[in-house]
């Protein structure tokens, strides 16, 4: 009896000598996978943070566009086809720049008054911060409106160069649509957009001397609307008509690229809404 007694108590030892080893390596999982819970909450809610700041920014900004691009007009004295600031929320820091689409040449223009030829000649010189890799809608044809053949920057160039970049400048790839776009439909805001512009669209459509008749005309009367302007420019009715298929004074298509940073990391996104559609293509980098 006695030894069976000793036995027993040499188990519990054993067994309390066990369990005291094993608790802290327990107390050390318990601690890690707290500590790792922990992390993956303050990720998610970091994540919410910019999810929720860039939809908020996008409802305020990109649904008043055009107000808020003649507000700015109103107060510089001087036509704003873009808009940007930069905005803190949290620990992340958004910087916005809000554009008007229609300000810019567009390459489905382009397209339908060309061809591919027409639209690498349409892309400026330092719009190229990649290699040009033209691959247009198939079912696109001139003078068709749709399908449009360019509805994405990936149809226009190679972007596989910027996604091997270990440090990506998101700056560069917002500088692609500086001046030209894929988007709205077609016409120019003659308004808003500069001289080159205005050039490189009518001259798509109408002979040379008739758009700088058009330049002239509108370097000189700045306060002129758009119906007197085409009036009073001196040019065959024919190039007159043509210019209003490709001008326009109202704009119906604005895009925001919305740059967010913290302190280790950036992201980019455009979002893009045509007053004629209910939805906002979105797109990420």
């Amino acid at each position: 009896m006695r030894k069976r007694k000793q036995r027993q108590q040499g188990y519990v030892l054993i067994v309390v000598l066990v369990m005291l080893t094993i608790a802290p390596l327990l107390s050390v999982g318990i601690v890690r996978r707290s500590f790792d819970q922990s992390v993956a909450a303050a990720k998610r809610a970091d994540e919410l943070q910019q999810r929720w700041g860039e939809i908020s920014l996008r409802h305020t900004v990109l649904n008043r566009a055009e107000i808020l691009l003649r507000t700015a007009e109103l107060v510089e004295g001087v036509k704003q086809p873009t808009l940007q600031t930069t905005v803190k929320l949290g620990n992340r820091t958004f910087y916005l720049v809000l554009s008007d689409e229609q300000a810019k040449l567009n390459l489905n223009t382009a397209f339908r008054n060309g061809n591919e030829s027409a639209v690498r000649a349409s892309l400026f010189e330092g719009a190229v911060l990649w290699p040009i890799r033209l691959r247009p809608d198939p079912r696109a044809t001139a003078n068709a409106p749709y399908p449009p053949a360019f509805a994405s920057w990936g149809q226009v160039y190679d972007f596989s160069i910027f996604a091997n970049m270990p440090e990506k400048n998101y700056l560069q790839l917002m500088q692609l649509g500086e001046r030209i776009t894929c988007w709205g439909n077609g016409q120019l805001n003659v308004n808003r957009a500069d001289n080159d512009t205005i050039r490189t669209v009518c001259e798509l459509v109408a002979p040379p001397q008739s758009v700088s008749a058009l330049l002239e005309l509108r370097e000189e009367h700045p306060d002129w609307n758009f119906e007197r302007l085409m009036r009073e420019v001196d040019v065959p009715d024919r190039d007159r008509r043509a210019f209003r298929r490709v001008l326009t004074d109202r704009s119906r298509c604005h895009a925001l690229w919305t740059l967010t940073s913290d302190t280790n990391r950036s992201w980019a996104r455009l979002d893009v809404k045509t007053a004629d559609a209910n939805d906002i293509e979105t797109f990420y980098w």
